[in-house]
């Protein structure tokens, strides 16, 4: 069966075969953090320099000589510093499914012999190809392409007439002037570039999920489990998908001795770059002692899986004072935690440690929401959100502590905090003893914003005297933290501000990819979602209002 992609949309069996073509450069191998590098090294630009790569092109190529500058970049970035590239986010699990399937997958390249400006005269194929043989391209147990399936090209004339003598199905490639160059077969053209603006392909995308979505179709349990059996330490029986919760995708993992493990998929780095993965292992691994946590027993990075005990229990429900001396309980242990280990950790994924940060991190959501065209929204944004942040940002800032608005808090007032704190991340065991799950945003923090959220999240629906010994029992742990009660009161309505922006996030493109890949059944309720969504955050304006800005459980 031909494969061919309609408006986007994979119309191929899920189970017949295909021909794939990959280009290599900024497909495959990304040279970002590379380039921005060598740059340096080179003193092309300064070392508080920032950009993309097409920044830096665009900034090098405007100067004099600029392409002279450009392809001496070019020549140390793609020879002698090759070995410095990594595979995409995706790109691990899009090649292994197709390896699973039996498609016939091909790499061709726009690869001269040795590059421009270079005096090492490194020979760029042959870096190409060790690079490649160190991510295990050619491992049977791994990716297992052929290296006669890998073709180089001194042109990108030459390119393209490989490509049309290898009758693909479909050639993905990040550059669009490939797809236009005369002689490019009628096969399927996947871009893999966001920013280009031509309309000379079949399907652009910005991440090789999406990519691998369309082209592959959704990942059965039956790939998942094949998978994770390459990291796996015990052969896994069976494998069967849970519904559906954050932005992850959570299987429950039987293997041939009887044990059960929790499998881990992750959302796309692409799609949001902070490192859930790697950083939830880390946290695992830290406070494994405590009892209080999963353990972690693997994981594949280049898969974006990790796998951790499976915790036989329920969602909490009903939640009582034993629910909350248990919460408390785990943040006493994380206080006892950080004093000695802290500087070791790395600050929470946003954290906020100064008032300024917190209105940097609202006035981003606002600006990326402002960007998107939804009648429903931006009424919302004008007549709601816009002039009650104006006052609620006036108003904090004048009862903030005596430290400065702009200053970070002291190491020795911050803790380690899980960050997305609550009942809605936990499991309670038959016992009624708690765990606390999914520590992605783990780190160093303010304790401020861990107090604040656990009263804020949507998800957390306590009762007044639940909430005021929340409060109370946070208050008297940080007790040594002078400013700590006014800060909390200063910052109470930004928090509750900074909620009803993330309840938005089903608006933005970045924030419904992570829901669908959670749970893809959403797809076709993505309008009433986000009316329920602008609901939620409607309320907690209201609240704001309400209580004057002023926590009302203090």
């Amino acid at each position: 069966m031909r494969f061919t992609l309609t408006s986007g949309v994979c119309s191929h069996s899920i189970f017949s075969k295909v021909r794939i073509g990959l280009d290599f450069d900024n497909t495959l191998a990304c040279y970002d953090g590379v380039f921005m590098l060598e740059s340096k090294i080179l003193g092309f630009i300064t070392s508080c320099w920032s950009g993309s790569k097409q920044d830096l092109r665009d900034e090098l190529r405007s100067r004099p000589d600029g392409e002279r500058l450009w392809q001496t970049l070019q020549g140390r970035v793609y020879g002698p510093s090759m070995e410095q590239a990594v595979m995409f986010p995706g790109v691990a699990a899009f090649l292994m499914r197709s390896r699973q399937r039996g498609d016939e997958v091909f790499i061709v390249s726009h690869k001269t012999e040795f590059g421009h400006f270079d005096p090492t005269s490194t020979p760029l194929r042959q870096a190409a190809l060790a690079w490649m043989e160190s991510k295990r391209f050619f491992d049977q147990r791994r990716f297992g392409i052929p290296k006669g399936n890998v073709f180089f090209a001194g042109t990108r004339n030459e390119k393209v007439q490989q490509i049309a003598r290898l009758n693909l199905d479909i050639f993905i490639d990040d550059l669009e002037e490939v797809f236009s160059e005369e002689g490019f077969p009628p096969i399927n053209k996947v871009l893999f570039n966001s920013k280009a603006q031509g309309q000379g392909h079949d399907l652009q995308c910005d991440n090789w999920s999406e990519i691998g979505h369309h082209i592959l179709g959704p990942m059965p349990v039956t790939e998942c489990k094949l998978l994770a059996q390459t990291f796996c330490p015990e052969q896994i029986e069976s494998v069967t998908q849970l519904p559906g919760r954050g932005n992850s995708r959570i299987y429950r993992v039987l293997t041939n001795i009887g044990t059960t493990y929790a499998l881990k998929s992750y959302p796309d780095l692409l799609t949001d770059p902070r490192h859930r993965l790697r950083n939830e292992v880390k946290a695992c691994d830290f406070l494994e002692r405590l009892r209080l946590t999963p353990k972690h027993i693997a994981h594949d990075e280049e898969l974006n899986f990790a796998l951790f005990e499976w915790i036989d229990g329920t969602a909490p429900m009903d939640i009582d004072t034993t629910h909350i001396d248990q919460a408390l309980f785990f943040v006493e242990k994380l206080k006892g935690l950080s004093e000695g280990s802290n500087n070791n950790i790395l600050e929470a994924s946003e954290a906020c440690l100064s008032g300024v940060e917190i209105l940097s991190q609202v006035q981003e959501r606002i600006r990326k929401l402002d960007s998107i065209n939804n009648l429903d929204l931006q009424v919302f944004l004008e007549t709601s959100i816009k002039p009650l942040w104006e006052e609620i940002r006036e108003w904090s800032k004048s009862k903030w502590p005596s430290l400065s608005f702009e200053t970070e808090l002291s190491q020795s007032k911050q803790m380690l905090s899980p960050s997305d704190f609550g009942f809605h991340n936990s499991i309670q065991r038959d016992d009624g003893n708690l765990c606390f799950v999914d520590l992605e945003y783990f780190g160093r923090d303010d304790p401020v914003k861990l107090i604040a959220d656990f009263l804020w999240h949507p998800a957390m629906d306590l009762e007044s005297v639940h909430k005021r010994k929340w409060l109370e029992s946070m208050f008297a742990i940080f007790d040594q933290d002078p400013d700590l009660q006014q800060r909390f009161r200063a910052a109470w309505p930004l928090y509750g501000m900074r909620w009803a922006l993330i309840v938005l996030n089903e608006f933005r493109q970045d924030g419904w990819q992570k829901r669908l890949h959670a749970k893809e059944e959403l797809q076709q309720d993505r309008k009433q979602i986000q009316k329920l969504q602008l609901r939620k955050a409607a309320q907690i304006c209201d609240q704001i209002r309400m209580e004057k800005m002023v926590c009302p459980y203090v």
